[in-house]
């Protein structure tokens, strides 16, 4: 599978590299693709030559960045397009938009026809591939369209996470600011960043 990701910085190396090493073709695209802090990774190139020949599209920026990362992505109407952002403050104490909307329903704004799919955002770099836990951490899902998400939970199951579909794009509402609290534990609680949250049934 084709996957473009946009944004090389932590969460993007990680998801990009642990797509790559289980065989798909990973293409980054970032603003400055000469910049040394990229040497160290193969097929890197600007957004939207990275995006236009891809299957998916990895949305992995800094949320200040992210508008202006989709436009230089081009047209990508009908792709899936991932949104692993979240609208962290600068401080990264609080989130900019929320209650109303979302960031994933900005990203649906912004990049219009996209079939946005909200993923990826709930645990941290460290332990996006193949996280060592006792048991299987849960990745939520959301977004309007079935097989996109279909899609997308398969690539996120292939990093070691259970994956649930929680429902239409606007339960990205939930899903931001459940990952404000894995942030908080994580940094300002002490708990540091190897933990994940499960799900446990009956």
């Amino acid at each position: 599978m084709k996957i473009a990701i946009i944004g090389a910085g932590n969460v993007g190396k990680t998801l990009g590299t642990a797509w790559r090493n289980r065989g798909h073709d990973v293409t980054f695209g970032v603003r400055n693709p000469d910049d040394p802090k990229y040497a160290s990774l193969d097929a890197v190139t600007t957004n939207e030559p990275a995006a236009a020949p891809a299957d998916i599209v990895v949305l992995c920026t800094p949320w200040q960045g992210t508008q202006q990362a989709l436009q230089a992505s081009g047209d990508l109407s009908g792709k899936i397009l991932v949104d692993c952002t979240n609208p962290l403050t600068p401080d990264i104490t609080g989130l900019e938009v929320g209650h109303t909307t979302s960031a994933a329903e900005h990203v649906a704004q912004w990049a219009p026809g996209a079939r946005v799919c909200k993923a990826m955002n709930q645990i941290g770099a460290p332990m996006m591939d193949g996280p060592q836990l006792p048991g299987k951490p849960v990745m939520f899902v959301c977004g309007d369209d079935d097989e996109a998400k279909s899609v997308t939970a398969g690539l996120v199951a292939e990093l070691g996470f259970e994956t649930v579909d929680v429902g239409d794009l606007t339960l990205a509402r939930l899903l931001e600011p459940y990952a404000l609290l894995w942030i908080h534990l994580a940094l300002r609680r002490g708990l540091g960043t190897n933990f994940g949250f499960g799900l446990l049934r009956s």
